[in-house]
């Protein structure tokens, strides 16, 4: 028996694709031999960073992140724009 997740990637407009895995996927696997992704990608499930060794669960929403350059706060304080 499969499990669904949802993945939701802000370089594709935050669309939200349906997949099927096997029970027990890791994030790593996920990552890796799955989606051919680095291991290095910031992910999340539900907007909370997890380790990669966290076992996917029915339903869970995998969220891709990007990596923050600079804090918010200081490109405000700065007035530095994107």
């Amino acid at each position: 028996m499969m499990i669904k997740i949802f993945l939701c990637d802000v370089k594709d407009n935050y669309t939200i694709k349906q997949m099927f895995i096997e029970p027990g996927t890791t994030i790593s696997v996920l990552l890796s031999e799955i989606l051919g992704l680095s291991d290095s990608v910031n992910v999340g499930i539900y907007g909370k960073l997890l380790d990669k060794s966290y076992t996917l669960q029915d339903n869970d929403r995998v969220e891709f992140y990007e990596r923050i350059l600079v804090d918010p706060k200081i490109r405000r304080k700065k007035g530095i724009i994107k």
